[in-house]
């Protein structure tokens, strides 16, 4: 045994010095331990796939727990009747129709309509034909106010939405001035239009004061003072076909501006194509609302007939659709546009 080294039982240690990952534990007797220690190893590797298998299990999860909600809000809806008012996009070819034979019945104002279902063919396919569809107000303009709430810029935006998927159904190339509750200009309305080429445009609305005629309900489609040919076809062509759908009044084709037959709705103004403004009933009105609640989807598919039968009429598109114009379509009378 070695003098200088002390028992254990008498060995104290007098210092301990860490330096990174090495110990010096110092003694009285003047030994000096050294330790080091191993540093851990993290397997990023293992964290990772860790890490996965978490994210995916929380996914699990969470799509179990909506496919349990789902299950139990259908099985609730199941007991439910789906609302008449609610909003149906899909045209499935029913069309109920107004005054065409049937049985009649009495309306509460005394007068008769005669309603009649018939599965109709959608009749028009590869229609080459471009058209602009104008909702009317939007964002913070609500334009007419009816009970319970009810704002004109929804259903405007409503029915348009219609409009734009039947045509688009039937190959009609469709621009749209709003698809959300925004606020667009009067004149970048227009300009969409004329930039976009549309050979049609129709802005839909739903008036709330009473007329220059005194009409507190009814459909009534506005056109350009100048009376243009082509305009006046058009208006008359989406009156007749919303006629047949089935409507409080016919008020007829109107020139110019309600009240001031020498001044235009800039739409009809500043478009150089056919258009018209369409006021589909009065939105203060109980039965112009009861059929427009009913009917919108008849209306809309009304109102793309009428004007694909326009685009037929006026020699822009054959009757198998086909196009027969080689450029757009102007307006024949408006004072903004010249004809060559």
């Amino acid at each position: 045994m070695n003098q200088h080294i002390m028992p254990e039982g008498d060995r104290q240690v007098v210092e301990i010095d860490r330096q990174g990952d090495i110990m010096y534990t110092y003694y009285n007797d003047g030994l000096v331990k050294i330790t080091k220690f191993r540093k851990k190893k993290i397997y990023w590797g293992r964290v990772m796939i860790a890490a996965v298998v978490f994210i995916l299990l929380m996914f699990g999860f969470v799509q179990l727990f909506k496919a349990i909600g789902s299950a139990l809000k259908k099985d609730s809806g199941s007991l439910e009747q789906k609302s008449p008012t609610e909003p149906a996009f899909v045209f499935d070819g029913t069309v109920e129709k107004n005054n065409a034979g049937g049985s009649a019945k009495e309306d509460s104002d005394g007068t008769s309509s005669e309603t009649v279902s018939e599965t109709k063919d959608p009749g028009y396919s590869g229609i080459e034909l471009k058209v602009c569809i104008d909702p009317g107000h939007g964002d913070v303009d609500f334009g007419g106010v009816g009970g319970e709430g009810m704002l004109e810029k929804d259903q405007d935006l409503e029915l348009s939405l219609m409009i734009k998927e039947y045509l688009e159904s039937c190959g009609v190339t469709v621009t749209m001035t709003r698809e959300t509750d925004t606020n667009v200009s009067l004149s970048d309305r227009c300009s969409k239009a004329n930039l976009a080429g549309s050979d049609l445009f129709v802005s839909i609305h739903r008036t709330s004061d009473q007329n220059s005629l005194g009409s507190t309900n009814g459909v009534q489609v506005w056109v350009n003072n100048k009376q243009p040919r082509y305009d006046t076809a058009l208006a008359q062509n989406i009156l007749n076909a919303l006629s047949e759908v089935g409507i409080s009044r016919d008020l007829g084709v109107r020139y110019g501006y309600d009240g001031l037959p020498d001044s235009n709705y800039q739409v009809n103004m500043d478009t150089v194509m056919p258009s018209c403004m369409v006021d589909l009933g009065f939105i203060t009105d109980d039965t112009d609302n009861q059929l427009f609640d009913q009917h919108k989807q008849e209306y809309a598919r009304a109102i793309g007939d009428a004007m694909i039968k326009t685009a037929v009429d006026l020699g822009v598109v054959s009757e198998n659709g086909e196009r027969l114009l080689n450029e757009q379509l102007l307006s024949d009378g408006k004072s903004n546009v010249t004809m060559n």
